[in-house]
């Protein structure tokens, strides 16, 4: 198989920037495209605009959105291309560990993507003041790994 299609959509420039930082880490990426809702936005321009960039994509392994909010104009939108296509993954809670995971993991079916990029999420999460707590302080610098 293939690697999947990406498109990454948020309010404002945060998936794109998002998307840079990640292949900043990874490196370039190909058959990736971000999308952004802006306040000077309408509903149906963010489809247009939602559709213009998976056109300019290869799908024919499938597509990716990955989205900010659940609920939110991206998500909505993206909601309706799901509806009209069937190798389609929408996931929302878009941050840099998910990101950097499913750049990773591109090669894989859309149901095993699925899978690691909820996984990726709850590792994002590290309440680092707990993690101090739980460590004590016993020496002076600020080690955590």
């Amino acid at each position: 198989m293939g690697n999947v299609a990406i498109v990454v959509a948020s309010h404002g420039e945060f998936a794109k920037y998002a998307l840079d930082s990640a292949q900043m880490i990874v490196g370039k990426q190909e058959n990736c495209g971000s999308m952004s809702v802006t306040m000077d936005l309408t509903l149906d321009e963010a489809k247009k605009n939602m559709a213009k960039t998976i056109d300019e994509l290869d799908c024919s392994n499938g597509l990716v959105i990955l989205v900010d909010i659940f609920g939110g104009t991206p998500s909505n939108v993206s909601g309706n291309f799901l509806l009209e296509n069937d190798n389609i993954l929408v996931i929302s809670g878009l941050n840099l560990p998910m990101l950097i995971e499913l750049l990773l993991n591109r090669d894989k079916p859309l149901n095993q993507i699925a899978l690691q990029l909820e996984e990726a999420y709850k590792q994002g999460f590290t309440n680092i003041n707990k993690l101090f707590e739980e460590r004590g302080e016993e020496d002076d610098e600020c080690q955590i790994l």
